[in-house]
């Protein structure tokens, strides 16, 4: 994991931080000093755009992160009022989080975070572009995970604090690619991957916390699995903390319980497709959650077009990257051990989503099935096939920097088939 020189301002988050200006009057607490200690900005100094001129490319002799102070932003006060909105409006979190006295205590411990410093100016950031939310959604659901899992009060604010901040690295990259209306190719997703490694180093470096590991690595490991196919580190099982575990399976929930139309069983689907991404006690604890805030409610609209010919082209898919798959094994005389090595994993990882949507069935259904369930199911089953798909395609690209550049050429055309839709 490389370093990162934060005493070169970032141009994105400084772009960020520029924009904050009217709304939360951001200001310089102490001299913004050069290597050689020359005064840059004083103290005083608010955020305009002379900045962006006056810090490129020029190294200074502390973080600019840690010499600002935000006057107009109450994150104590904002955090526990949107809290109780965003309850009110998820069954989900109700059926996790319990009776409203345990509401209560979910959300106390919002107030025991350091909010301060760097952290209230990237909440603040946060808030302006509107994914204040998300965080906070993530993190009452890691709350109530730590307290289904019986983790110590110490570990709760660990984790709650690391749901705030997982994706704090998002807003040092080129939001271009973060705003991308199309699926990401592997090339443009080697910009997004590493914003973990970046959201841990920014925590070590800035967070000014007084036990800042498990928090950075929850961060590090927020989208990392159990079996090894997350990123960025692909790390496995007893690697990853258990406020990694907690903040991975909080951050999926949250994305699925974001996606339209959202069908319940989607939840039950994307964590059982493939045994052994994620803790089998905490999918147990989270499916059954789910039946519980799903009970009682009016089935919805099934509205999915052409659904019998989404499960003719990805099975037509499969096939395909089948034969490439065979293709490629069957010419690797004169490998590299590394392209050895990732075309095995690679193979590995396909034949098990392989095996996951042959054993749903899918494939055995005949065209004009109409029942409304199963359609849902159906439908959940393809999306999930084709995010591990694509997940599996990224995977390869990050890879290949490694190899001969003769032995990229296929691995990338193999990426790019595996991204299809």
């Amino acid at each position: 994991m490389s370093d990162h020189d934060f005493t070169t301002v970032n141009p994105h988050w400084l772009d960020h931080l520029l924009a904050l200006r009217d709304d939360y009057r951001p200001v310089l607490i102490e001299d913004a000093l050069d290597q050689e200690g020359r005064v840059l900005l004083p103290a005083g100094d608010m955020p305009d755009a002379s900045w962006k001129t006056m810090l490129a490319q020029r190294r200074l002799k502390q973080p600019l992160e840690k010499l600002l102070r935000i006057d107009a932003f109450e994150p104590r006060l904002l955090l526990p009022q949107r809290s109780r909105l965003l309850l009110q409006e998820s069954r989900f979190l109700q059926a996790l989080l319990g009776q409203a006295d345990e509401c209560g205590l979910s959300i106390a411990i919002l107030k025991l975070l350091p909010l301060k410093g760097a952290i209230a100016i990237w909440l603040a950031i946060m808030h302006q572009r509107g994914e204040l939310d998300h965080a906070l959604r993530v993190c009452l659901l890691s709350i109530g995970l730590a307290r289904h899992l019986n983790l110590s009060p110490q570990e709760q604010q660990q984790v709650a604090l690391a749901a705030l901040l997982h994706d704090i690295g998002e807003l040092y990259i080129d939001p271009a690619y973060l705003a991308a209306e199309h699926t990401l190719q592997p090339e443009e997703w080697r910009h997004v991957v590493n914003h973990p490694v970046l959201g841990c180093q920014l925590l070590l470096a800035l967070g000014e916390l007084e036990q800042p590991r498990p928090v950075a690595l929850a961060v590090l490991q927020h989208h990392e699995r159990l079996d090894g196919s997350g990123y960025p580190l692909s790390a496995q099982g007893d690697k990853l903390n258990p406020g990694g575990q907690v903040l991975m399976l909080a951050d999926t929930i949250c994305q699925l319980l974001g996606r339209q139309p959202f069908f319940p069983q989607r939840i039950d689907i994307a964590l059982k497709i493939l045994p052994g991404e994620f803790d089998y006690d905490i999918v147990s604890t989270l499916c059954r959650i789910n039946r519980l805030s799903s009970k009682h409610l009016p089935p919805p609209p099934v509205n999915v077009p052409d659904l019998s010919k989404q499960v003719q082209r990805l099975l037509q898919q499969i096939g395909r990257l089948t034969q490439r798959f065979w293709a490629m094994a069957e010419l690797d005389i004169g490998q590299s051990p590394p392209a050895r090595k990732l075309l095995d994993g690679s193979m590995q990882r396909f034949n098990t989503i392989q095996r996951a949507i042959s054993s749903t069935g899918a494939g055995e259904l005949p065209h004009d099935q109409k029942d409304d369930e199963l359609q849902r199911e159906l439908w959940c089953v393809i999306g999930e096939t084709r995010w591990r798909l694509r997940n599996l395609a990224r995977q390869i690209a990050l890879r290949i920097d490694k190899l001969h550049p003769h032995e990229q050429v296929p691995f990338m055309a193999l990426a790019n088939a595996l991204m299809e839709h």
